[in-house]
């Protein structure tokens, strides 16, 4: 019976250390408990509602069109990103950070921005948040023909507000800073 209680406590504990953070053990007491999140979603591949969201805000800058972002962010939105002033915060963020970007590309003569999104592999949601990493790469023309290429991901935090998500925030890393 001793024995059998071991292998059973044995197992429990291996398959806890192979799962990761969703387990904690109480050395205490030689207890595994199992953390759960209320409401959490556990599928990486983003619900449509959410995507129409971030691809709107990453879109944006394919035409700098401020009219796609001013509806998308709650009213005490975060954005940072790599271009000056370098953050931009409250319900016109997106608007302020569009109008930003067009400004650095003007002053480098850079046209044809284009952001295309790739696989997303981090997504988590709850019943009224969502965390999502979305890899971008924006590429256009410099002066002289000269190919223009910037390679990063977005990281988006999104909250249920009245029954539709919005960009609580949104922060570019560039892959070089990875």
């Amino acid at each position: 019976m001793r024995k059998g209680m071991l292998f059973i406590s044995a197992t429990i504990l291996i398959t806890a250390s192979l799962l990761g953070p969703a387990f904690a053990k109480d050395c205490r007491r030689n207890t595994v408990f199992i953390h759960t999140h209320k409401g959490l979603i556990t599928d990486t591949v983003p619900p449509p509602d959410v995507m129409d969201i971030v691809a709107a805000a990453i879109y944006s800058l394919n035409t700098f069109s401020i009219e796609k972002v001013a509806a998308l962010y709650t009213p005490n939105a975060v954005i940072a990103d790599d271009e000056p002033p370098y953050s931009w915060n409250g319900p016109t963020a997106g608007v302020q950070w569009v109008n930003a970007v067009e400004q650095v590309c003007k002053d480098n003569r850079l046209t044809k921005l284009k952001g295309t999104i790739e696989a997303i592999n981090v997504f988590q949601q709850t019943t009224d948040n969502v965390y999502i990493v979305v890899p971008v790469n924006y590429s256009g023309e410099l002066p002289g023909k000269t190919h223009f290429t910037s390679r990063g991901a977005f990281t988006f935090v999104l909250r249920m507000i009245n029954g539709r998500w919005m960009i609580k925030s949104q922060a570019w890393m560039p892959k070089k800073g990875m």
